[in-house]
């Protein structure tokens, strides 16, 4: 690469950051205040495409936001959700353990929002083979994590709390 293309990567990048096309400012304003009493633990992930998700998550007919984020002390990756009628946020990865899916996600490569009122849901032995599936239904939307060649699973908030629902193997 030559110090030409060097210098311009640099300068659009610069010009990226200073225009709001990239970093917090994409968030709705009540987000980006929202995220500064994390950004002393968290920076804004990248790791997925795109890098929030939008939707009403809490089923209070707001929409709430999914943010990618990773946690400064040890780079792993979750996801910071806010609810937008309350004051309510939830953590899932970077750190914070998510059934099956863990504590970092990593593994994840793609994301994005699951609408469909019903799911299955992969079930095990407690040898750690798969036993079958069973139905679930939804009430609200939840946000579909996966490994684009593996398995992965739904985060759904069941009224009380995240929780994981694993579907493929």
């Amino acid at each position: 690469m030559g110090i030409f293309q060097v210098r311009t990567i640099t300068i659009l990048s610069f010009l990226l950051w200073n225009c709001g096309l990239s970093g917090q400012s994409d968030l709705p304003k009540w987000a980006q205040e929202r995220f500064k009493t994390f950004q002393k633990d968290y920076s804004r992930g990248t790791f997925i495409t795109p890098s929030f998700l939008q939707a009403d998550f809490s089923g209070d007919k707001k929409a709430d936001l999914a943010i990618l984020i990773e946690r400064k002390s040890d780079q792993k990756k979750g996801i910071l959700i806010l609810f937008a009628q309350s004051d309510k946020s939830f953590i899932v990865g970077s750190g914070n353990t998510l059934d099956a899916a863990g504590d970092d996600f990593k593994w994840a490569d793609t994301w994005e929002v699951f609408t469909e009122k019903e799911t299955y849901e992969t079930t095990f032995t407690n040898e750690g083979d798969v036993a079958g599936g069973r139905e679930i239904k939804l009430e609200r939307p939840a946000i579909s994590l996966w490994q684009e060649e593996g398995s992965g699973g739904l985060i759904y908030f069941n009224g009380r709390k995240f929780v994981w629902i694993h579907q493929g193997d």
